[in-house]
């Protein structure tokens, strides 16, 4: 009998990737509303609106809320495309006309959608309605105006009968009249194949296995809202607060989380403060904070010191910042644990949309220096917010509703990349173990547990959870 050989390694099943290219630079397009947030380059680049979807200010919307725009974008690399997706995180459905092109400025249509003009629920009736009111509340700039309805989003995928080869740019026309409601278009991608391209956030390794979170304290009402969770030794802080009354800060012991703490027999507020921001340890300091988060008028900003006195925490000196500047209504900050940093989520001229997050560090015996901005990885078109760090002073996790997430604010991750404190590493989501469908905030993590403790608002009650989490997947690295 004659021996067969099968030589499978002379003739290797090669198994290409899927090649997908996100919009990479605006070439030209109708309008936008001209600044920081909702401007048309928040198109570029990945989803930052998906899969959560909704309102965000890193999407592209046009000041024609009910007419026609158009956007000409371009990808760095041609390649065969089989496949177009337009992410429209706000009443999606009303991509009219694709045209794709080589890059060198021709175009010829590959998709047009047939429009029934009589049948539109918004058309020339409500584009010349006199009424212009401000659009998304944003003032001085005078825009047409949309109606409220449900978010809407969705992708709309563009199937190519034919490929087509050697493309470098698009042009997407929109009709906003064909869905009522405000716009917004997040990305544009392409792809050689038919596989639906995917909006995913950018996980931590391991967020799939993570365990389920657990309930640690939960408020009495959905009037209350839970704040600042914080760990000293063994005490658990954290803050209570309602609309009748002034904000609270109630504590428990890890050890016998069923037996409340006297605060004041662990903290002299004669301040009347609410919030604990910040502990360091080598100094027995901490750092509180105020409803009145900027006392106008007043030398301090709403935030002070307190040393460990005989056993209590007592007042020691406010804190003061050089050329301190905060735009919003509150602020929110976090000492490092060596005492030498200070975070804060303000939003000031250097913003790069709504709240970011910036540092100052000591100048003197009394001031802080001027506040920086901590960068575009780390800041985006939206709000970052409730930022804490570790103990190696690289690595911060902090809330944001600016990059692509689960809901309305998720808890990323993100490591120092040198010592300027600016430039840092892509956000990373925690992962739907972490977040939910709502809002996720004020992380606090206890290193020598590997707990994370945050802030969600579950079924409509806010909550403070707490789940396993190992350091290695927030660092990278095990510890020492």
């Amino acid at each position: 009998m004659k021996k067969i050989y099968f030589l499978f390694l002379l003739f290797p099943i090669v198994a290409s990737a899927q090649q997908i290219q996100w919009a990479g630079k605006v070439l030209k397009y109708t309008s936008d509303l001209g600044g920081k947030q909702n401007s048309v380059k928040r198109i570029l680049g990945r989803p930052d609106a998906f899969p959560q979807g909704g309102p965000s200010a890193n999407a592209w919307v046009s000041k024609d809320a009910l007419g026609t725009a158009y956007v000409e974008v371009e990808f760095e690399q041609a390649q065969t495309v089989k496949q177009i997706a337009i992410f429209e995180n706000l009443n999606a459905g009303c991509v009219s006309r694709i045209q794709v092109g080589d890059g060198t400025g021709k175009y010829h249509t590959v998709s047009r959608k047939k429009i029934n003009y009589r049948e539109m629920s918004y058309g020339s009736k409500q584009k010349s309605n006199a009424d212009r009111r401000f659009y998304f509340n944003k003032k001085r700039r005078k825009i047409e105006t949309a109606p409220d309805v449900a978010f809407n989003a969705d992708a709309e995928y563009f199937m190519l009968e034919n490929p087509e080869s050697n493309v470098k740019a698009l042009r997407v026309e929109f009709n906003f009249a064909l869905q009522p409601g405000q716009k917004q278009v997040d990305a544009i991608g392409i792809s050689d194949e038919e596989t639906p391209i995917q909006a995913t956030p950018n996980l931590i390794d391991g967020a799939d296995k993570l365990s389920n979170p657990e309930t640690f304290i939960f408020s009495e009402s959905a009037d209350h809202e839970l704040s600042a969770p914080f760990v000293i030794e063994r005490d658990f802080y954290y803050t209570i607060s309602t609309a009748t009354k002034v904000s609270e800060v109630h504590a428990v012991n890890l050890d016998n989380p069923k037996a409340s703490i006297n605060i004041s027999s662990k903290i002299k507020n004669d301040k009347k403060l609410n919030y604990i921001l910040g502990y360091s340890p080598a100094n027995k300091s901490i750092l509180m904070g105020s409803e009145k988060k900027y006392r106008i008028g007043d030398e301090s900003l709403g935030f002070d010191f307190f040393n460990l006195i005989n056993g209590t925490y007592s007042y020691q000196k406010p804190l003061k910042i050089i050329a301190y500047n905060n735009y919003g209504e509150y602020a929110d900050a976090f000492m490092t644990q060596d005492a030498q940093h200070i975070i804060f989520s303000i939003e000031s001229d250097l913003t790069q949309g709504g709240f970011d997050l910036y540092f100052t560090q000591p100048k003197d015996d009394v001031n802080y220096s001027y506040l920086q901005n901590m960068g575009k990885s780390l800041n985006s078109a939206a709000d970052e917010t409730t930022p804490f760090i570790l103990s190696d002073n690289k690595t911060i996790i902090f809330a944001s509703n600016g990059f692509s997430g689960y809901g309305d604010f998720d808890l990323f991750v993100s490591t120092r990349l040198d010592d300027s404190w600016k430039n840092w590493s892509e956000p990373k989501n925690l992962g739907p173990k972490v977040n939910g469908q709502s809002f996720d905030t004020h992380p606090f993590y206890d290193e020598k547990l590997e707990m994370l403790y945050f802030v969600s608002l579950r079924d409509g009650v806010s909550t403070i959870q707490k789940i396993k989490l190992p350091i290695k997947l927030l660092t990278g690295t095990m510890p020492k």
